[in-house]
């Protein structure tokens, strides 16, 4: 039980002279200070061609790239891209967006962590996204906003690094310890089992907007290298999972991609039950899986963690006008084999529930 505010941000975007444009975004860390979550300069050559220099989103999975925070379905990222999304790094990348939206692109080159606010490793990934509309142009159809792609992730960790623990809602940034009692843990390596070497991470998408509905789907894999130091053994740990989310709004309004909502009657209690704002129910699936490896190794403590976790969320948002948003949301995570829920007491499980509400105020 608690009160967290897993984000706190402030954003300044503009334009210097054209075609140079400019992104400076600070975020409330987990020690109570404000630190720097983006800071780009964009050269817009045109739409289809730009470059941008800098600290930044990695354009890695759908999920992390399509939409920000603010425009989420469920209040937390699904499970893989949870844990291996490769959040904002600095770095330099090519990109682009057709005026009619039926293409977008962006490759980079970044140096960064696999998760997390702090850069402290010496990590190198190559990204590449793609995502297509081959509908767009259509003047109506159920496939209009139809979305398909992919992305891919070639990097090396040159020095070894702590490896983030497995958890099942929580924020990559938020690494403290004081966080894990809004999320459960799953998987903690050996202590001295460490990311290093070369890691593979791929992605691919496909979602759909219509009406009143929202369908996301993606399917993640990842090929990466670990360090035993115990006897100095490099080892390729494999891990995928998926997810699958659905939601309506239950009051009239549609949707053309995750993006800013305006109820069609804003939250007004002076006007008694015509206005309530804008309700939109969701269910989301996702999984998690690691190879053999993970145990057959000694990697990490099959007494304590599990290697395969299922999760499901069912909940409502409600958007009281177009910048503020209550979402409630119960999620059940089924664990293969039992694991450490609470260390004071030894208690070992093989689910794990969690209810919330938060609330959200962007604009």
């Amino acid at each position: 039980d608690g009160v967290y505010i897993p984000r706190m941000r402030i954003y300044f975007e503009g334009r210097l002279t054209e075609p140079y444009r400019y992104e400076i975004s600070l975020q409330r860390s987990v020690e109570g200070i404000f630190d720097l979550l983006d800071a780009n300069l964009d050269i817009r050559v045109r739409e289809e061609f730009q470059i941008r220099l800098g600290r930044t989103l990695i354009p890695y999975s759908y999920t992390w790239y399509d939409h920000l925070e603010q425009y989420f379905i469920v209040p937390e990222r699904p499970l893989f891209p949870l844990n291996f999304g490769l959040s904002r790094a600095a770095g330099v990348q090519v990109w682009g967006v057709d005026e009619a939206r039926t293409w977008q692109y962006s490759f980079g080159v970044f140096d960064g962590r696999a998760a997390g606010i702090a850069d402290n490793s010496t990590t190198v990934d190559a990204v590449g996204y793609l995502n297509f509309r081959p509908f767009a142009c259509r003047s109506g159809g159920f496939c209009r906003f139809l979305n398909f792609g992919g992305s891919l992730v070639v990097g090396e960790a040159k020095v070894p690094s702590p490896i983030l623990p497995g958890r099942t809602s929580i924020q990559s940034s938020e690494n403290d310890e004081a966080a894990v009692a809004a999320s459960a843990v799953f998987l903690e390596f050996d202590e001295e089992v460490l990311g290093s070497g070369d890691r593979l991470i791929g992605a691919v998408h496909v979602a759909n907007y219509a009406g009143p509905m929202s369908f996301e789907a993606e399917w993640n894999a990842l090929d990466n290298e670990v360090l035993d130091e115990r006897n100095g053994e490099q080892i390729r740990v494999p891990a995928s999972g998926f997810h699958v989310t659905l939601a309506s709004f239950l009051t009239g309004e549609t949707v053309e991609g995750r993006e800013e909502v305006i109820p069609l009657r804003p939250f007004d209690p002076r006007r008694g039950c015509s206005n309530l704002g804008a309700f939109e129910a969701f269910a989301r699936f996702s999984l998690l899986q690691f190879g053999n490896e993970l145990f057959d190794q000694d990697l990490a403590d099959r007494d304590d963690w599990t290697d395969r976790v299922a999760m499901t969320d069912i909940g409502i948002n409600w958007y009281l006008n177009r910048w503020a948003k209550f979402y409630l949301d119960w999620q059940h995570a089924n664990y293969a084999t039992p694991v450490l829920i609470n260390e004071n007491t030894d208690r070992r499980s093989v689910y794990n529930d969690l209810l919330w509400a938060r609330c959200q105020v962007y604009f």
